[in-house]
Parts: C-alpha cells; sequence; structure tokens
C-alpha cells in the first residue's frame, strides 16, 4: 500500500479558528460571571461541568486504547495516534481541576455543600448530621488527591505510552520489545483507571448532591466519558480524511468504531435504567429524591437525555450498513458528543443551583435572626426530605414517633432551613421514615402552591443556553487545539507497530461476505 501524508501540519487557518472559538468560550464565562448569583453558580458549574467532561475523554481514551493493546487488537494500529494524542489533554485537565480545587478550598463557590464552614461540627448553626458522616471522604483534602493527584498519575501513564510508541518509530530493526514495553504499560493502567476513576468521579460530579449517592454512579459517569470518547474518534477521523490525512483508514476501521458507538450507548442506557429503576424498585427514599427532583422539575434535561444518548444513537446504527457510511457516521457521533455534553449538564446543574440557593437562604436567615432554631436541629439539606427525615429520627430516640412533639420538631428545623416548606414539612415528619421520597416534592412548593425559585425553569440550569454553548464551544476548540498540537509531534501512523499491517489491510466479515456474494453473482451470469 503506497502510503502519503503520514505527518500532520497544524495549518495557521485552523488555530485561527480554533483561537476564535476559545475567545468566545472566554467571552461566554465572563459573562455568566458578572451576571451571576452571590456564588457565581452559573459560572463556577459551568466550568466544572466542562473540565470534567472534556478531561474525561481524553482519560476514557487512553484506557481505551489501552484495553485494545492489551487485547492484542491490531485493527486499531492505524488509528492509534488519535488516542494517543486525546490523551495529552490530560495535562490541561490537571490545570482546569486545578483551579476548581482552588475555588475549594478558597470557598470561591458553593457547588458542594459539603464545604461548607462548620458543617460536621456538632453545635454549628449550619450542622448537618448526614454530611458530617461522610465528611472523612467529602472534605477538600480528598478532593484535591482525588482529582488533581489522579490525573497527574494517569498522565505519567499517557507519557509512557505515548513516548513508547513514538521511540518505536525511530527504532530501525523490528523489534517487539517497544510493543511488550507497551503492553505491559497499557495493562497495568486499567486497573488503576478503573478503580480510581470511581474517585474523581464520586469527588468532582455525585459529591455536588452531598446526601445523595448511588452505587452505580460511577460506572455510568466512566461511561458516558468514553462514549464522548468514542463520537470524538469519529468525527476526527471524518475530518483529517477530509483535508486528505488518513487515506489509509477505510471504512472497515470506521464501521469498526460504529460498533463500539452502538454497543456502549445500549450499555450506557442499561446502567442508566438500572441505577433510575433499581432504587425506585428498593423504595430507597435517600436515593429516588435524585430523579425525582430531575423528572419533576428537569423534565428537558431528564427525557432529553434518553432521546440523545439512546434513542437517536440506538436506531440509526441498529443497520450495519449505517457504520460504514462517512455521513450517517459524523451526524451520529456529533449527537452522541453533544448528548453526553448535555447528561454531565444534566449530572452537574440541578445540585448545584439547589445547594447554592440553600446557602443563600441560611445567610440571609441568620442576617435576620439567630434564634430560629436550635443550633443542633439546623440541617442545610436541599430537600424537604432530608428535614422530615431528621425529624422522625429524634422522635425515634424518644420512642415517641407519632407524638405532638415530633410534628413541632420537624416544624422547627425546616422553618430555620427553608422559609417556604414549613407546612408542607410539619404534615409529613410524623411518616417521613416510610415515605421519605413523597416529602421531597414539599420542598418545591410554597403554602400557595408556587414554585421554590430555586427549582423554576431557568435557562443555564433547566436548560442549556446561549453562554453555555458557547463555553462548550470554546472548551472543544481548546481541546482540539492542543490534540492537533500532539498530533504534528509524531507520524500518524506508526512504522514500526508489529500490527500495522494487519491493520491497514484490515476487512471486516460483512464486507468479505459482500464481496463474496457479488463475485458469485457475476460468475453466475
Amino acid at each position: 500500500m503506497n502510503i502519503t501524508n503520514t505527518q500532520f501540519e497544524f495549518a495557521g487557518k485552523t488555530k485561527t479558528v480554533l483561537f476564535a472559538g476559545m475567545a468566545l468560550g472566554l467571552v461566554c464565562l465572563v459573562l455568566t460571571f458578572f451576571g451571576d448569583d452571590a456564588y457565581h453558580t452559573r459560572f463556577w458549574s459551568n466550568f466544572l461541568h466542562n473540565s470534567v467532561y472534556f478531561t474525561g475523554i481524553s482519560f476514557m481514551a487512553l484506557a481505551f486504547m489501552c484495553a485494545q493493546i492489551t487485547a492484542f487488537g491490531g485493527w486499531m494500529t492505524a488509528i492509534k495516534r488519535i488516542w494517543e494524542s486525546m490523551a495529552m489533554f490530560i495535562v490541561v485537565g490537571i490545570v482546569l481541576m486545578t483551579v476548581m480545587v482552588i475555588s475549594v478550598w478558597g470557598h470561591l463557590n458553593h457547588l458542594y455543600h459539603w464545604n461548607t464552614p462548620g458543617i460536621a461540627e456538632v453545635g454549628s448553626a449550619t450542622y448537618d448530621r448526614i454530611i458530617a458522616g461522610k465528611v472523612g471522604f467529602l472534605n477538600p483534602v480528598w478532593y484535591t488527591v482525588g482529582t488533581v493527584g489522579f490525573l497527574a498519575l494517569w498522565y505519567f501513564w499517557a507519557v509512557k505510552i505515548r513516548n513508547n510508541s513514538i521511540e518505536q518509530d525511530t527504532n530501525e530493526t523490528p523489534s517487539l520489545d517497544y510493543y511488550k514495553v507497551q503492553r505491559r504499560w497499557a495493562a497495568s493502567f486499567l486497573p488503576i483507571i478503573g478503580f480510581l476513576v470511581c474517585v474523581f468521579i464520586w469527588q468532582s460530579v455525585m459529591s455536588i448532591d452531598s446526601h445523595w449517592y448511588s452505587t452505580m454512579f460511577a460506572w455510568y459517569s466512566m461511561i458516558s466519558m468514553l462514549l464522548g470518547a468514542l463520537s470524538m474518534t469519529v468525527i476526527l477521523i471524518i475530518y483529517l480524511k477530509s483535508i486528505g490525512y488518513l487515506e489509509y483508514v477505510s471504512r472497515d476501521h470506521l464501521h469498526d468504531v460504529g460498533k463500539f458507538l452502538f454497543g456502549i450507548s445500549v450499555f450506557w442506557t442499561y446502567l442508566w435504567f438500572d441505577q433510575f429503576m433499581l432504587i425506585w424498585y428498593a423504595n430507597n427514599g435517600e436515593e429516588t429524591v435524585y430523579f425525582k427532583e430531575r423528572m419533576n422539575f428537569y423534565p428537558v434535561l431528564f427525557w432529553g437525555n434518553l432521546l440523545l444518548n439512546f434513542v437517536t444513537p440506538f436506531f440509526i446504527l441498529m443497520r450495519n450498513d449505517t457504520k460504514r457510511k462517512f455521513g450517517t457516521m459524523f451526524f451520529v457521533a456529533c449527537i452522541v458528543f453533544f448528548g453526553h455534553w448535555w447528561d454531565f449538564f444534566y449530572m452537574i446543574k440541578p445540585g448545584a443551583r439547589s445547594a447554592a440557593h440553600h446557602a443563600t437562604e441560611m445567610q440571609a436567615g441568620h442576617s435576620t435572626s439567630h434564634s430560629a432554631a436550635p443550633a443542633h436541629d439546623t440541617h442545610a439539606a436541599p430537600a424537604a426530605t432530608e428535614h422530615a427525615t431528621d425529624a422522625a429520627g429524634h422522635t425515634a430516640d424518644t420512642h415517641a414517633a407519632h407524638s405532638e412533639g415530633a410534628t413541632h420538631a420537624a416544624t422547627d428545623t425546616t422553618h430555620s432551613a427553608t422559609h417556604d416548606a414549613t407546612t408542607a414539612a410539619a404534615t409529613t415528619a410524623e411518616k417521613a421514615a416510610p415515605h421519605a421520597e413523597e416529602a421531597h416534592g414539599a420542598d418545591a412548593h410554597g403554602e400557595h402552591g408556587a414554585v421554590d425559585p430555586s427549582k423554576a425553569f431557568k435557562i443555564g440550569y433547566s436548560f442549556p443556553g446561549l453562554e453555555e454553548l458557547g463555553i462548550m464551544i470554546g472548551f472543544l476548540s481548546l481541546f482540539l487545539f492542543f490534540f492537533f498540537k500532539n498530533l504534528e509531534k509524531a507520524s500518524l501512523i506508526p512504522w514500526r507497530d508489529p500490527y500495522l499491517e494487519e491493520s491497514l489491510h484490515h476487512e471486516t466479515g460483512a464486507l468479505i461476505e459482500s464481496e463474496q456474494d457479488d463475485k458469485a453473482g457475476h460468475d453466475h451470469h
């Protein structure tokens, strides 16, 4: 096979477009900062959202490549330089998450309710019994280790694998030694990413809803990042081919990436359904509140998530031949990429908005009165569920769960935490333990049925606004800029890789059978 254009050149025109995209993102970030609440919640939630998503794409691209290397997946050799270059963005992710770490230590935002001063101190006005039980893990030290620390570790593996791959090209004598070393690095990375990515996701995303937890959340989020990486792979392959590169990458390679995109989209849906259905089936009140809030008050995000990330790729990619069509694959990849960006928006925004709104209420309450409720009975949860459950817990200790005193305790607790949920929380206090999820709905309405401002429809939280789209374009431009800078540092094709010939002559079974059928029909005529 005669191969040309194996050295990518980062053209000045492309750089100009990406710089313009980054400038747009910066302007949109500034606009959200100055038009924001006292805690700059929209600004910080947008920054966290895009930092986690694009950094996740980079390390999941590395994880997918390592899985293929470990499994002797020779088909991907012709495109592995794409994944190597994507993985190098981890170093930018370290910088981005360092900004988040600084904001946590400096209390520059209120995305994480567990970071409220005095939240775990009994007797404090902000004391929260539930969060106090998690303070061993939910604290700034663990946040730093679980984000920046782990990213630095993963970047070390990415550099080792990348350098080994490039050094292999310079070796004039073909040898398996480089590949064996690369395979050892790849195999050792898989358990590291498999376990530690859970901590990264727990700290950066799940802890926003600090009263809630799910044993499936980390795997669900990780698969969402992986689909973002696979969709980006498809987009980059088609783009590079359109400007004259990767002529040796065939429809068969695209077909294989498309099969992963299709299959893992179905797996993502299984994890979504597993997380959603099982906790409702088990009637776990402390877990159902997460989905109840999103279904009731963020329906566009909730149902749009399934439409973008399951319905669209499932019905389009179900046919085998669609995974071989460049136009169709590019369209589906763009939908999936945006869909999983939407997925992280759905995960982050409601919890961040609720935490900031409650912090504002608490601050306003303390500035007007310091005697609203006993300090040990004040809770910082954004929902009435936790207040009602706490009230039931206190009365259970006195063996009088249905007494008049329990009702008064619940009323005092909710009055100190939220100005518009007093009546609803007092009514449900006696049945809070078995029906905590029913009490949660009271959080969003006042005495006259008015929607709580923290749950009302608002662009930037209930639905991505123009600023959010501009910020996404800015981060995408930053990602692509760094990707192209690394792509031009090495040949697009790993010349000394022992599986290169297999990859260059890669054909899928479907194509071979099709060609055999065509030949048989021609011979018959």
